[in-house]
């Protein structure tokens, strides 16, 4: 059909009068523009596929606000504790929705094992072959070029939205005594900011090196576009934090430790992927086989065996990352105690701090009280 229509178009044929095909159906005449019909999906097609891109991002946001609700509505026993489960959980959401989902969506592993798993994925590719990057792959880069550009919605939204809550309080007016708040703790969370959020942005951070470093290798594309993103983060953080949010609370090396442990992962993931994507006899040896049908898929006949070529490199590399992690796992203890490891001490912070009104004071109550009729008296808080 594409063919046929362009072939037509490149000719200047009368479309209208040569490509109307008609049939009768239960005694009814039926007329079909058959290329006009093409074309309309193929402009659908190209643009629902633009759409994919920001449709995933979409989800992402939604799956942010879910995990995060739940987790904070099952509560646990520190801040640091909250923050480390929310991050890793809005983390392993984002990146399934963005990186293993579309892959899974459009994989065929008929002809691998075991097959009562297998049997299930019946996507159109059967491989990283040619036109899974020019499908799959291209809405993986532009997820990625789009969410290196969301660090500069988050800034404005920062700027903005404190902004109008502000002018609003104000009534639309300048005088900053001037206001709709009842008291002063109204006032001040008004005008003090919003509580900076540390966890989904760590999230999303995560989430951008496990792309990269799962498909960075079929894709070199990823690593200077991920480059982007970090720098865009780097600079609009800065400023949020400079300038739109108060102090954030003090917290203990929990969060940090748990992303630094779900770092060290990547690599690995990198390279036995990077090896499925560099041994595709496809691209790489000229392998190919004959189709079933003109809809069916070219079937990959790539299978994992120990023939040298020219990803082996990259195969030792991945053998030799799991025996390290083997024995770093069986020998954690005599590795701490020869220093090999990141610290030996382990910081602890007092988060679970009391109720206010257990340990204030009287005198800092009184001071409290007196500030709090003093804005009633003389500003009409």
């Amino acid at each position: 059909m594409q063919c046929y229509c362009n072939t037509d178009a490149n000719f200047g044929a009368n479309v209208s009068k040569k490509d109307v095909f008609s049939a009768k159906i239960n005694g009814k005449e039926i007329k079909v523009d058959v290329c006009t019909k093409f074309t309309d999906m193929l402009l659908y097609g190209k643009v629902f596929g633009q759409l994919i891109a920001f449709v995933i991002i979409g989800v992402n946001v939604i799956l942010k606000t879910v995990i995060i609700k739940l987790i904070t509505w099952i509560s646990v026993d520190t801040e640091s504790e909250q923050l480390t489960a929310i991050s890793t959980g809005v983390f392993i959401a984002q990146f399934f929705n963005t990186g293993f989902l579309l892959l899974a969506v459009n994989a065929n592993l008929t002809e691998h094992s075991p097959h009562f798993i297998t049997k299930y994925f019946k996507g159109p590719f059967y491989d990283y072959m040619p036109e899974w990057y020019s499908t799959v792959g291209v809405l993986l880069v532009k997820t990625m070029i789009i969410n290196s550009m969301m660090p500069y919605a988050g800034l404005c939204t920062a700027f903005v939205v404190p902004f109008l809550k502000q002018k609003w309080d104000r009534k639309f007016g300048d005088d900053k005594y001037e206001t709709r708040k009842t008291s002063m703790a109204m006032y001040k969370a008004t005008y003090t900011g919003s509580e900076y959020v540390i966890h989904f942005k760590q999230s999303g951070i995560l989430n951008i090196v496990y792309m990269t470093m799962m498909y960075g290798v079929g894709m070199p594309i990823l690593f200077p576009v991920a480059a982007f993103n970090f720098m865009n983060q780097y600079l609009c953080e800065r400023i949020i934090v400079a300038y739109t949010v108060p102090l954030p609370p003090a917290l203990d090396d929990r969060l940090s430790n748990n992303m630094i442990s779900l770092f060290l992962w990547s690599p690995l993931l990198m390279l036995f992927n990077g090896y499925w994507m560099l041994s595709n006899p496809e691209i790489f040896d000229n392998v190919y086989s004959y189709q079933d049908s003109t809809i069916s898929g070219m079937r990959s006949k790539h299978f994992f065996s120990f023939q040298v070529n020219w990803a082996s490199p990259i195969a030792l590399m991945a053998a030799s990352a799991i025996f390290l992690i083997i024995i770093k796992k069986i020998f954690a203890e005599q590795l701490m105690a020869w220093g090999y490891s990141l610290q030996a001490k382990k910081i602890e912070v007092d988060e679970g701090l009391p109720n206010f009104f257990d340990v204030i004071r009287l005198k800092q109550a009184d001071e409290i009280v007196k500030e709090e009729e003093n804005m009633k008296n003389n500003f009409g808080i």
